[in-house]
């Protein structure tokens, strides 16, 4: 009730003060009325006695006091003169007219009166003195009137000023509500967010006892926006979301963390083969189909528990934790659960380590590329592959298998790819000055460096800064990445197709809609994947696929690059169906810069 009385006081307030500061204008809008009305009644009145002053010279000087009194008689219809009097040259009163006790109210004797004296002459001398004498009321009533539509019109305007500005605070209102809201609310499923959550749990820890924090993930989020549009995917969250309502417990807490993550606050924690049973009887309504446009979408979910405050002493930690127990949940397979354990906490520490490594790793420049050529079929090199390499001065060579995804999982890919694009434009740079020219190098492009409008903005910058064009330059789409916005109009992938860079499918064969990237994605192109290339010489069924693949790729005109060849045998059997690009250890293993002055030599 205090604020609520505090900010009706402060509106009063402010109403008297804008009410005085209108009154105060008004009143010094009437005093320049006022002076501007006197200033024209004593205009007025002398203008009036002039004339009556020239038709009285001539009864003065012929001492006619009849005819003087008719002209001054004249003067009555002017309703606000009350009094006047003709002196002779001596000062005495030769006749004078004065208007009835009847016809001078209170009102006449309260509003003043104002004179004027105007001398009589006659020829050219003056022969007495003409005293007009008028009352100001009709001059007050003009100021009241006018003080009255002044008023009136500053009123009509604050009222005006004030609905206006009721409404414009009722909008206010309603954005910093709404503000609040999306500060700590889910807009979609009107869950609480993270943010909130982290509030929870901080109380939760400091105040309750054992408790479980559960994050669930919708396995295969994104092919069901893929396949059935965004709005399929909505409905799924909100379907998720108030299932989640129905299954809490009382005391339990519900909240969504990103686009397909979930967290569930068990308060009380259970133990172990609770939780697990309970987790099981989540899922399993969880994962009931849900109905959208005349199709069920099938539901997968994974989730990670981290028991508290046992494995946790703050909301980042608990977070932190849970994830990374869900991680190793989705790595067995979809809908499965995985407890936070030591071991989990301790590939945990390993992967922020190895993160906070990266951060130092690309402030000091570690990062470099190493280059592995395409052959065709008469070993002559069209082109480089650009991977990534680091060198630790403590850890060595680290693979990229090993920092490539945690770099993806903490973002660290967006610096990552400025930094080795420049480290490219240095390489290429280098082979130029010693009169070499390059082929185009591919570099690999993941959705998460340019999920963001933000970080595709800098990823394009840095290509105009460093002047890497199509001619040097190509990018390779990891198709098990699957790039979300390649249906829209802006899409990236269509950004960079329109600036002339060149696009390649890479890892062709492992994702989830292989032939729907062919179609979707004119791309120059495929990159078969080293799990069906390895081998196929003698293996009948890879072989089959591998065949299939070439057809449909030159088909579509795209060129086709076999990846991960290592044997004589398979070379020989890609160059017989067709295959016009190889790359692999059979031809040569990955190279430092310096190195390729010696390939592009011999090539």
């Amino acid at each position: 009730m205090k604020p609520q009385f505090a900010d009706a006081f402060d509106r009063l307030r402010e109403l008297v003060v804008a009410l005085a500061a209108l009154l105060v204008f008004a009143l010094l809008l009437s005093v320049l009325q006022y002076w501007r009305l006197h200033d024209r009644q004593l205009e007025d009145l002398r203008t009036q006695a002039d004339i009556v002053a020239q038709t009285v010279s001539a009864a003065l000087v012929f001492d006619s006091r009849s005819d003087a009194g008719e002209s001054l008689a004249a003067l009555q219809q002017s309703p606000s003169i009350v009094h006047a009097r003709l002196l002779k040259g001596d000062g005495a009163v030769f006749t004078q007219f004065s208007r009835t006790a009847a016809e001078v109210t209170w009102l006449h004797e309260a509003a003043g009166t104002v004179s004027v004296q105007v001398p009589v002459m006659a020829d050219g001398r003056r022969v007495g003195m003409l005293v007009v004498e008028a009352s100001r009321l009709p001059m007050w009533m003009d100021v009241g009137q006018f003080l009255a539509a002044t008023m009136g019109t500053l009123l009509a305007t604050a009222g005006l000023a004030w609905w206006l500005s009721k409404r414009l605070r009722v909008q206010i209102k309603e954005v910093e509500r709404r503000t609040r809201y999306l500060a700590r609310f889910d807009a979609l499923t009107d869950l609480p967010n993270r943010e909130h959550l982290r509030g929870l749990l901080e109380r939760v820890l400091h105040h309750h006892g054992r408790t479980t924090l559960l994050i669930l993930d919708l396995d295969d989020f994104k092919r069901i926006n893929d396949q059935h549009r965004h709005a399929a995917g909505d409905a799924v969250l909100q379907a998720i979301g108030q299932r989640l309502r129905l299954l809490r417990r009382p005391g339990d807490q519900i909240a969504r963390l990103s686009a397909d993550e979930f967290a569930l606050l068990l308060v009380p924690g259970l133990e172990d083969e609770a939780l697990r049973s309970h987790v099981a009887q989540l899922q399993a309504e969880l994962t009931q189909p849900v109905l959208h446009d005349g199709h069920w979408l099938h539901l997968h979910v994974s989730s990670g528990g981290v028991s508290l405050p046992e494995h946790a002493r703050d909301a980042s930690e608990a977070l932190r934790s849970a994830d990374a127990a869900l991680r190793h949940a989705k790595q067995i397979g979809k809908d499965s659960f995985q407890l936070f354990t030591p071991q989990i906490g301790e590939a945990l520490r390993l992967r922020l380590a190895l993160e906070h490594d990266i951060r130092e790793g690309l402030a000091q420049g570690q990062f470099c590329l190493a280059y592995q050529p395409q052959y065709d079929a008469a070993r002559r090199i069209h082109g480089f592959e650009a991977l990534a390499r680091w060198h630790h001065p403590q850890r060595g060579w680290v693979p990229p298998a090993e920092f490539i995804p945690v770099a993806e999982n903490s973002g660290l890919i967006v610096e990552l790819s400025l930094a080795l694009l420049a480290v490219l434009r240095r390489d290429l740079d280098g082979l130029r000055a010693r009169g070499l020219a390059c082929p185009p190098v591919a570099v690999n492009l993941s959705w998460e460096q340019c999920r963001k409008p933000q970080h595709r903005e800098r990823f394009l910058q840095q290509l105009k800064t460093l002047q890497l064009g199509p001619d040097e330059i190509e990018f390779e789409l990891t198709e098990s990445a699957g790039f979300e916005d390649i249906d829209k109009p802006d899409s990236f992938v269509f950004t960079l197709q329109g600036l002339g860079y060149n696009l390649a499918i890479d890892d062709f064969g492992t994702g989830y809609s292989s032939l729907a990237y062919l179609r979707r994605i004119r791309c120059r192109k495929l990159k078969i994947d080293r799990l069906f290339v390895h081998g196929l010489s003698g293996n009948a069924d890879s072989h089959m696929l591998v065949e299939s693949m070439v057809r449909v790729a030159h088909a579509m005109r795209m060129v086709v690059v076999a990846e991960g060849v290592e044997l004589p045998a398979d070379e020989a059997a890609l160059i017989a169906m067709g295959c016009d690009l190889m790359q692999g250890f059979a031809f040569c293993r990955p190279v430092p810069p310096d190195e390729m002055p010696g390939l592009l030599s011999v090539d």
